[in-house]
């Protein structure tokens, strides 16, 4: 019999860790929601605010690169030093992510982090500077909002420059407001209107309407991004105006800004058949994708007796005799396996991040395009071809001394492990912040079972125990910390036969029990 210790890192977290124990309540394992709010997450690296700054700075420099292109003058140089700055600023924040969800103590809160950051999905691959962007998404408002109401994480998720983005909010216009009057064709972009309902909200099929679709995105209409203040941005001036009925409600368009966005955001949470949605997807994703409805339902009636208070419908379903009995109902998706084998390999930050962790200053600032100008615009015209061969020899570099053939070339040093666990996720199919549509990453364990995906998850082990201190454990010490008394007989049994301590460790990481929870 599994002990309700064991199951609640294994389920609820991202596995067991030799420094830590799995709660041992449904209220310890609450608790997780209010003291993990009390840290700052490891990204995005430079914190929010700076970060904040750092979009503000980059769209500055953007706007200066523009200028000179319309203006004929060479922008290169700053424009690939711009874009190489925000790569690897999110390069480092992936490997942050990775490091944040190995190293807390705090496996429920991190669960749900990942659970609602999938829900209201938004990819870093929508532009370069989502690469900035979606980071702070989830650190400035998934995280503070997931143990508080679900309107106020709706309402915060919804008007984040993240997802004004993603789904092309920034792009809408009202046909018949003034500046799609002007235009001629402008007209209201509706991904942003059906994600909300289908995807956020409502659920498939539930009832609503192409109607009510074109309606909401017409009242959605003057949203916009703000990119000096790093927000939603509101124009009047293309928003439509008239009255709007979704879902048999009628609203007036406000003179104040995001009123009716707010009004109609307020309704789609209270709507019973987004509580049953929801509540569905959190049953599936934590315990079973074969629901029980009576729990459900249970979840359901939480969520109405608190208002959307999600701490009580997280209970409400952890109180079920469903949540601690038949472990092993859900595959691993790939970030959670591959954080589950850091846990259970000790891994260290200094470790999962190296270099990553630090500090980076500013972003690249526009006095650099400006010099970059200048020194184009100071350059010589025309070069002749002597002095052309002049400049050539007295800049070459020197050769270096003959060392023999016997001169083995500089190894590249090892890459921390969170840029070799980014890239084992990411070909898992599951890249970090990077999913390929609204819909998010499957969540379901038939998507990711597979011959491929298991032989891949056995190299990645290996990989990572040959570079471990683990790599010395007593395998039949090692099982037990990894799997504690969720272990099978057989699955001890066969990791104190290997041939070595290395395979040892490697078998308890691919068993069948370490993949499932």
């Amino acid at each position: 019999m599994i002990s309700h210790s064991t199951l609640s890192a294994i389920r609820y977290g991202y596995g067991l860790r030799h420094d830590e124990t799995g709660a041992e309540d449904v209220d310890a394992l609450l608790t997780q929601l209010s003291n993990a709010t009390k840290q700052t997450p490891l990204f995005p690296l430079e914190g929010i605010e700076a970060r904040r700054q750092a979009v503000a700075d980059y769209f500055n420099v953007r706007k200066v690169i523009d200028q000179q292109r319309k203006e004929g003058k060479a922008d290169g140089e700053v424009n690939n030093a711009l874009n190489k700055d925000v790569a690897e600023r999110f390069n480092a924040d992936v490997s942050a992510r990775i490091a944040q969800a190995t190293l807390s103590p705090f496996g429920f809160h991190e669960r749900l982090a990942t659970f609602w950051l999938n829900h209201f999905t938004v990819s870093a691959d929508k532009n370069i500077e989502s690469k900035l962007l979606v980071p702070l998404f989830e650190a400035e408002v998934i995280r503070p909002h997931l143990g508080g109401h679900f309107a106020t994480l709706l309402k915060e998720v919804s008007l984040h420059p993240a997802m004004v983005v993603f789904l092309d909010q920034a792009e809408s216009i009202g046909p018949n407001s003034k500046v799609g009057l002007k235009r001629k064709n402008g007209g209201s972009n509706e991904n942003f209107a059906r994600e909300v309902m289908e995807l956020h909200t409502l659920g498939v099929g539930t009832g609503y309407t192409q109607n009510d679709v074109r309606q909401l995105s017409l009242l959605l209409t003057g949203i916009t991004f703000d990119r000096l203040a790093v927000a939603a941005g509101y124009d009047a001036n293309r928003a439509e105006p008239g009255n709007f009925t979704v879902l048999g409600k009628t609203y007036s368009r406000s003179p104040e800004p995001f009123l009716n966005a707010i009004a109609a955001l307020e309704d789609l949470a209270r709507d019973e058949r987004t509580m049953r949605h929801i509540s569905r997807q959190l049953y599936a994703h934590f315990i079973s994708e074969k629901l029980d409805d009576k729990v459900v339902e249970n979840m359901v009636a939480a969520w109405k007796q608190g208002g959307g208070y999600l701490p009580d419908v997280y209970r409400a379903m952890l109180q079920s005799s469903d949540a601690w009995s038949e472990p092993g109902q859900k595959f691993k998706l790939p970030f959670d396996y591959v954080v589950s084998t850091l846990r259970a390999a000790g891994a260290t930050k200094d470790m999962i991040m190296g270099d990553d962790a630090k500090p980076r200053g500013p972003i690249v600032m526009p006095v650099l395009a400006n010099k970059v100008a200048d020194a184009n615009a100071m350059a010589a015209p025309v070069m002749n071809a002597n002095a052309m061969m002049d400049a050539k020899q007295t800049n070459a570099p020197k050769m270096a001394p003959d060392m023999g053939a016997a001169a083995k070339p500089p190894q590249a040093p090892r890459q921390p492990l969170g840029r070799q666990a980014a890239g084992v996720i990411a070909t898992l199919g599951q890249p970090v912040w990077r999913p390929s549509d609204a819909a998010g990453f499957s969540d379901k364990s038939d998507h990711w079972f597979s011959a491929s995906q298991l032989s891949q998850r056995i190299q990645w082990t290996r990989r990572l125990v040959n570079q471990m201190d683990t790599a010395s454990a007593d395998p039949r010490q090692f099982v037990k910390l990894a799997l504690a008394d969720y272990a099978r007989e057989d699955t001890i049994h066969v990791v104190s036969q290997a041939p070595n301590r290395k395979s040892g460790l490697v078998m308890a990481m691919v068993s069948p029990e370490f993949n499932r929870r």
